[in-house]
């Protein structure tokens, strides 16, 4: 049938695979045009960790259900057997060691910088006075300060170098190294004795004790310089030093305060004085009593004039007639009692005296080493 202009063109029907491919497409482009439901601005720390899923059984949907994921690592009873063991081997090291340089320090009283180091670090005893351990370090500190201050000394004097290695030179070791031993004895015996009668160095003394070295020996460069020159001490070492040489000087001082001590003193002076004035000889009980330097000669001053004797002793003895004894008199060395045997006129005196000390702290700290139960643990 011939074809009308005012009919419509009939459009050829698509393929069915085209209308399969489209309807797809028309379908997503809705989905996009969705509004979508904003995104949280920071998501959850759960949603970030990543999790292994597995199917649950039986669920026919296919729903995955969320479980542990299987450990891969060691557990945690293998880390502390692990541990265990590393420090097991950590302590029998360390044993070694010790040992090692026990054997050098006690059986060959070794002086290498390997062992000065760890002596340091790990106490390593000397000896033992009442209980209190003195250590190796101390002792080499000791014992190298007194043999540099010998090298310099014979720097100082021109004279050849030490050769310790000479057999003088070795017998000077032992003496030095003895002397290390005796002082340190004595350095651990002041601080027992200080702990007992409750003495104590403060920072402030000691650091006002060194200010007092710098400005008599030209300054702290200076000081430092020399003694790092004869002694090797640094400012450290010069600390300990000066703390040590304080406290030992306060003890004395609170020795010879002790009321207790100073009582039982001048009860000694007022026997002597007791037996002096019920007919003793003066020179023969000063030869068996007193405790002052020239008590064999009968306790015998010689001719003195004024300022030779201290004040309230000068006194006593202008006072008295020839022939005369005095009662006790307090002075700075203890408690004396004088017999004046002649006067000149020129106001010289010449007397006899007897001393009884009111504490003799090097006798009395003498005595104390040599009660002081001591253990030595290398020989020299």
């Amino acid at each position: 049938m011939p074809k009308r202009d005012d009919q419509p063109e009939k459009v050829p029907a698509k393929p069915e695979a085209e209308k399969k491919t489209i309807r797809p497409m028309v379908r997503a482009k809705a989905e996009a045009e969705k509004p979508k439901a904003p995104k949280p601005a920071v998501e959850s720390v759960a949603a970030a960790v990543p999790t292994k899923t597995a199917t649950t059984a039986g669920v026919g949907d296919g729903t995955r259900a969320e479980v542990p994921a299987a450990s891969s690592g060691r557990s945690e009873r293998d880390y502390k057997s692990l541990a265990i063991k590393v420090g097991a081997v950590v302590v029998a090291v360390l044993v070694v060691v010790l040992v090692l340089f026990g054997v050098l320090i006690y059986g060959y009283k070794s002086e290498n910088p390997a062992v000065k180091a760890v002596a340091q670090v790990v106490p390593y005893p000397v000896e033992k006075v009442n209980g209190r351990l003195v250590s190796y370090n101390d002792y080499l500190f000791e014992v190298e300060a007194n043999k540099r201050a010998y090298q310099n000394n014979a720097k100082l004097n021109n004279q050849q170098p030490v050769d310790f290695g000479s057999a003088d030179g070795k017998k000077l070791v032992t003496q030095i190294k003895q002397h290390a031993l005796d002082k340190l004895k004595s350095d651990a015996l002041v601080a027992q004795l200080a702990d007992q009668k409750h003495v104590k160095v403060t920072d402030k003394e000691v650091n006002d004790l060194i200010n007092q070295l710098y400005q008599r020996y030209g300054g702290k460069a200076t000081l430092l310089k020399t003694l790092n020159q004869i002694y090797g001490w640094n400012l450290n070492d010069l600390h300990r030093v000066v703390y040590k040489q304080l406290l030992a000087k306060d003890l004395e001082d609170k020795v010879t305060a002790d009321p207790a001590v100073d009582a039982t003193a001048k009860k000694t002076a007022e026997s002597v004085l007791s037996d002096i004035k019920g007919g003793a000889d003066f020179g023969d009980m000063a030869k068996k009593k007193s405790q002052a330097s020239d008590a064999a000669s009968g306790g015998d001053l010689g001719f003195f004039t004024k300022g030779q004797l201290p004040d309230n002793e000068q006194a006593a003895a202008e006072a008295l007639q020839p022939g005369q004894v005095s009662d006790v008199i307090k002075t700075q060395y203890g408690y004396e009692i004088i017999k004046v045997l002649e006067k000149k006129d020129d106001g010289s005196i010449h007397a006899q005296h007897i001393l009884i000390k009111t504490v003799d702290f090097n006798s009395w700290f003498q005595a104390q080493l040599n009660q002081a139960k001591t253990t030595k643990y290398i020989k020299v």
